[in-house]
């Protein structure tokens, strides 16, 4: 792994979509954008990764993101430093600790790797700049890709809710639920009617992230598949092995949500999936 300097990043300024087209023919393992003067990581909104102009990640704000850092136990003591990592940097071994960054290369299909988000208004000065840095690896065929999609559910009442992930043929290997929220009770995952999560109160279950290691965040709910950090424990959304080498599609995934009163649920869903299924 080695350190980059990134591309200068277009239209930065008040009020502004910020894009970056980031340079190909290496595998990225994080990427670092260091902000300055004026410029607060709460303007930032919107965060969108692109593979061959095709979403693969989104962050409603970078509050979220931070929150998500934070939970995996990144540093985030730095407001100067907003940081999006591709790797899971507890798992046991170097293969599941790379597993979901992302090869910019030819061999792995991609032929444009981009990022934007909208920046907020702030007065602008010459230090007001965006400066890029990534850590990245030697080029890679890899297909497999951290992916982070975004919904929001409106619940009008105390009332338990069904959320949808895709599954079957859209399915993929989901890693963790993050659900920001203010009355969220607790979350149930049912797989071909077996229950993969159960409803755990939100008191034991940070209790129980914790003893993992983990750092639950004040205002998130979250379903973590994989507090051991063992990969091969995130939640197959697309087959079940009925037998020895024998998987069948995934027929019905039940996620529901329990809220103790009227709530608005920001949801991530982070998952490894092939980049060709974007």
């Amino acid at each position: 792994m080695r350190p980059i300097r990134l591309p200068q990043l277009q239209n930065v300024g008040p009020n502004q979509r910020v894009s970056l087209s980031l340079p190909l023919g290496v595998t990225y393992q994080k990427l670092y954008f260091q902000l300055g003067t004026n410029i607060l990581t709460s303007l930032i909104t919107n965060i969108v990764l692109k593979l061959n102009n095709k979403e693969f990640a989104r962050w409603k704000t970078a509050a979220d993101l931070i929150a998500h850092n934070a939970y995996k136990g990144n540093y985030t003591g730095s407001t100067a430093f907003l940081v999006i990592d591709f790797t899971e940097r507890l798992a046991r071994e170097e293969a599941a600790l790379t597993l979901g960054t992302v090869a910019a290369t030819q061999e792995a299909g991609v032929q444009q790797f981009t990022l934007e988000f909208d920046l907020g208004n702030y007065t602008a000065v010459a230090a007001s700049i965006i400066t890029g840095w990534a850590d990245v690896e030697a080029p890679s065929a890899n297909r497999i890709i951290q992916r982070v999609q975004y919904m929001q559910k409106v619940i009008g009442a105390a009332a338990q809710e069904q959320i949808y992930i895709p599954f079957g043929v859209n399915g993929f290997q989901v890693k963790r639920l993050l659900i920001k929220h203010a009355q969220l009770s607790s979350v149930r995952v049912r797989r071909d009617g077996s229950d993969m999560y159960d409803d755990l109160p939100t008191a034991f279950a940070n209790q129980r992230l914790q003893d993992f290691g983990r750092v639950p965040q004040a205002g998130y709910f979250c379903v973590d598949f994989l507090p051991d950090s063992l990969q091969a424990n995130a939640l197959n959304t697309a087959q079940i092995l009925v037998a020895p080498g024998q998987a069948v599609p995934v027929q019905n995934l039940d996620v529901r949500v329990t809220t103790a009163a009227a709530d608005t649920l920001d949801i991530y869903v982070e998952a490894y999936s092939l980049n060709s299924q974007l």
